[in-house]
């Protein structure tokens, strides 16, 4: 038998995008209506992978996790229409559930990060972990190749370039605690392996788990709406101001400041200018919240500014003395350089920067 849980009432789809801190506009209620009925369309095929516990056994079957959606205003089987939406969970999925067969993810602590990588990898680490729980090693150990699927990214052939691709997302959840460390393993020419030790977040999660009853600690995995009492940065409040002042009202650069990347309002900031859009602050808009594809000429003058720095890059690390070099090799090696080799590359690169500037090499982009 389906179960069906109401989101009209106490769970509206309003209330959904409260809880994942998405502007409640038009667009994203009709974004939650469609990602709602793609995973009712979206099959599971197991083979032997999932265990159904009242039955005791390994199942082999194709399901899905919803029976079906249904919308307030439309037609129930009985002729009836909805007075609220109803979604009706797979018997599989729902068995599932009861049997607390699941991994919640801490969803403040995943939008806190600011990587997409490190996102997606707490999402793949998370799962691998708590099967940890009960085990001696405490680490997991992930192909490159079959990382690179899972994330998705596009491999690469070199491990300095996997290493560069791959260390910012490892370096931000070692760094706030979801993993204690993670090393590279040169296992052949084509592949390589990645080692990831349980942080003390991580620990945290899986005892958290292991403690029954899911709807005492609904709120604690995916925060209810709270009151807008939080503070804009100082960076973001200059990007709004930055928006007003393109003829973007202030509402509207807030509400697209708190339900977008601040990385991509910046480039967006930017990009504009290479546009032919006669309103540019509808064009800005509309751009950022359905994250459409950037103006090839500012994508080309941003890998040409790639090109030199990588440039700039290398004649840092050509300039610097022996010493600083073996070191620089050596931090490659373990995947982590220190803070205080980093301190020098950045002399190194602040003393070329002024030298190509002053050659006519570069541009100053502060002088423009």
């Amino acid at each position: 038998m389906s179960y069906y849980l109401s989101l009209d009432g106490s769970i509206s789809i309003y209330d959904l995008c409260n809880r994942m801190k998405i502007n409640d506009s038009g667009d994203n209620y009709r974004r939650v209506k469609r990602a709602l009925e793609k995973i009712q369309m979206t099959g599971i095929k197991s083979e032997g992978a999932f265990y159904h516990k009242d039955k005791k056994q390994w199942i082999t079957k194709i399901f899905g996790l919803y029976d079906g959606v249904i919308f307030k205003g439309e037609q129930l089987e009985d002729d009836i229409i909805a007075e609220t939406n109803l979604l009706y969970l797979g018997d599989i999925y729902l068995q599932s559930l009861n049997s607390f067969y699941i991994k919640p993810i801490d969803y403040d602590y995943l939008q806190s990060l600011k990587s997409k990588i490190a996102s997606r990898l707490y999402e793949i680490l998370g799962v691998k972990f708590y099967g940890l729980r009960n085990k001696r090693e405490k680490f997991i150990c992930y192909r490159y190749s079959k990382l690179c699927q899972l994330l998705p990214v596009t491999p690469h052939k070199y491990i300095s370039l996997a290493k560069q691709q791959l260390n910012p997302g490892n370096n931000e959840l070692r760094d706030t605690g979801f993993i204690s460390k993670y090393e590279w393993s040169e296992n052949s020419k084509k592949d390589w392996l990645i080692y990831y030790w349980l942080g003390d977040r991580a620990k945290e999660e899986m005892k958290r788990v292991d403690i029954k009853g899911i709807d005492s600690r609904t709120g604690e995995y995916l925060p209810g709406p709270k009151e807008d009492t939080e503070e804009f940065s100082k960076e973001q409040l200059n990007l709004i101001n930055k928006l007003v002042k393109m003829n973007v009202s202030k509402v509207t650069a807030e509400n697209l400041m708190k339900s977008n990347d601040q990385e991509l309002i910046e480039k967006w900031i930017k990009a504009i200018n290479y546009s032919n859009a006669d309103d540019k602050a509808a064009y800005l808009v509309k751009a950022i919240r359905e994250n459409w594809q950037f103006p090839e000429e500012y994508l080309k003058e941003k890998r040409e500014e790639q090109r030199k720095e990588e440039e700039i890059r290398k004649e840092a690390e050509n300039r610097l003395p022996d010493f600083w070099k073996e070191r620089l090799n050596r931090g490659r090696d373990k995947g982590k350089t220190s803070k205080l080799l980093e301190v020098v590359l950045e002399e190194k690169r602040r003393e070329i920067i002024k030298e190509w500037i002053g050659s006519g090499r570069i541009e100053d982009i502060n002088s423009k």
